[in-house]
């Protein structure tokens, strides 16, 4: 026997179920969805700089790096060669080896000179022999030469690094060494007509205004 229907019951319409969602609308907005995610992907760029900007290509993109100037440019060249050729003795904060023979940079009268051309010497020819150096003497490893492996630009970049790094003191804010100055000293007949490695003595003799 069937139950009886009260009236508390609310009875359900045909209109009641025409009015529940359409399965069409969920096509449609899964459609959508699709469609969203393949556009944005399709114009994205993935990202890259160089579709969002106004330029055409990767190269006008990076021309808008900030220029470093020649200062700066020179500093991060020295940095690099002293890291190459110069840290293993001189150590990479410049203090040296007292214990294996090698001077510090830091602080050290002959870096300090009032003109490079000491220094310049020493990089192309080399050093040999006792040299003292704030108050020490180094007389246990010979400096080699480096003027044939290193061009003027490069020394002039590397004595620049030593002579202006203010993280090995506030006296080394000396001014920018040039490749002109390292060319001078190299044309000179006291290098032009020189195999042999300085001594400290004779670098006195050669360059008294370095003094």
């Amino acid at each position: 026997m069937a139950a009886k229907k009260t009236n508390n019951e609310p009875e359900t319409t045909q209109a009641d179920i025409s009015s529940g969602p359409k399965p069409w609308v969920f096509v449609v907005m899964v459609l959508t969805l699709y469609w969203a995610i393949n556009y944005l992907d399709g114009h994205s760029g993935g990202f890259n700089a160089t579709v969002y900007a106004p330029h055409s290509d990767a190269a006008a993109v990076a021309s808008l790096k900030v220029q470093k100037t020649p200062e700066e440019q020179a500093f991060e060249s020295g940095a690099r060669i002293y890291r190459g050729i110069c840290a293993a003795c001189h150590q990479p904060n410049g203090l040296g080896n007292s214990n294996a023979g090698f001077p510090p940079l830091a602080n050290s009268e002959w870096v300090l000179a009032p003109t490079p051309d000491r220094m310049i010497a020493i990089v192309l020819n080399g050093l040999q022999g006792p040299v003292e150096v704030s108050g020490q003497i180094y007389n246990k490893v010979a400096m080699p030469a480096q003027g044939v492996a290193l061009s003027s630009e490069d020394i002039a970049n590397v004595l620049s690094y030593i002579r202006r790094n203010g993280d090995w003191g506030d006296a080394h804010n000396l001014p920018l060494v040039t490749p002109e100055q390292v060319q001078t000293v190299r044309d000179s007949d006291a290098i032009a007509n020189r195999s042999a490695a300085w001594t400290a003595d004779e670098l006195k003799q050669q360059f008294p205004e370095s003094q």
